[in-house]
């Protein structure tokens, strides 16, 4: 069943309101009603200028990052959980890779380090978020 293609510059507020569900790229592009991924991240690349894998990395850290620092306490199981990780190993390994700390001194870090820690993903992505 062919689904109706959204339109590319609202992929960025579709991946918001579909974070949950969305663990990779193809995941995206179907939400999005792309029958191939790759001219789903070909019209993305054109629009945003960036990958479509770096904003959806960029995105679940964020919001991973927003749910260990919130007033509510979530487990690290929940929080992976809520962002398509099987568990807290995983959340780990992602924070770690991407970031290059665990998740427990994600909780605890300034928002200078933060901002420090999100340097690699570069300028281009956080205009466009």
């Amino acid at each position: 069943m062919k689904h109706h293609q959204t339109e590319i510059h609202q992929a960025i507020d579709v991946l918001q309101a579909n974070l949950s569900h969305v663990a990779r790229v193809v995941e995206w592009s179907n939400i999005m009603g792309f029958d191939h991924p790759q001219k789903f991240a070909y019209k993305f690349l054109r629009h945003y200028q960036v990958r479509p894998l770096k904003v959806l990395d960029y995105m679940r850290l964020k919001s991973i990052i927003h749910q260990l620092r919130s007033d509510r306490r979530y487990s690290n199981l929940e929080i992976a959980l809520a962002h398509s990780l099987p568990d807290e190993k995983a959340l780990n390994n992602f924070t770690n890779y991407h970031l290059g700390v665990p998740p427990r001194r994600l909780k605890s870090m300034s928002e200078a380090e933060l901002k420090r820690s999100f340097q690699k993903f570069g300028n281009k992505i956080q205009e466009q978020i």
